[in-house]
């Protein structure tokens, strides 16, 4: 193992940034059941939302939410950590 690196074993990435890692594989198996058949077939009705079938309209909400809570995942653990893009404020004196 190369010096400086964080050990394999780390649930951590290297300086605390980003997100944790039972939070992405959470999120993964969420994912996983949610677009999988049994739950699929709640939403395959004649039901219709704004004139559409239900079964697209609920694949793109269950879609959206796993994206807004992957963005909320990986915001919330680097909040007060600096922006690697951004460079540093200076001090003003």
């Amino acid at each position: 193992m190369s010096p400086g690196r964080g050990s394999e074993d780390s649930p951590e990435p290297p300086g605390g940034r980003g997100p944790d890692r039972q939070g992405l594989i959470a999120l993964a198996a969420l994912g996983v059941l949610a677009f999988n058949f049994p739950l699929l077939a709640v939403w395959d009705t004649e039901a219709t939302v704004f004139g559409l079938p239900l079964l697209p309209v609920a694949l793109f909400a269950i879609w959206g939410a796993l994206i807004a809570a992957l963005a909320f995942a990986s915001e919330r653990r680097g909040h007060g950590a600096a922006s690697p893009l951004l460079p540093a404020e200076p001090d003003e004196h």
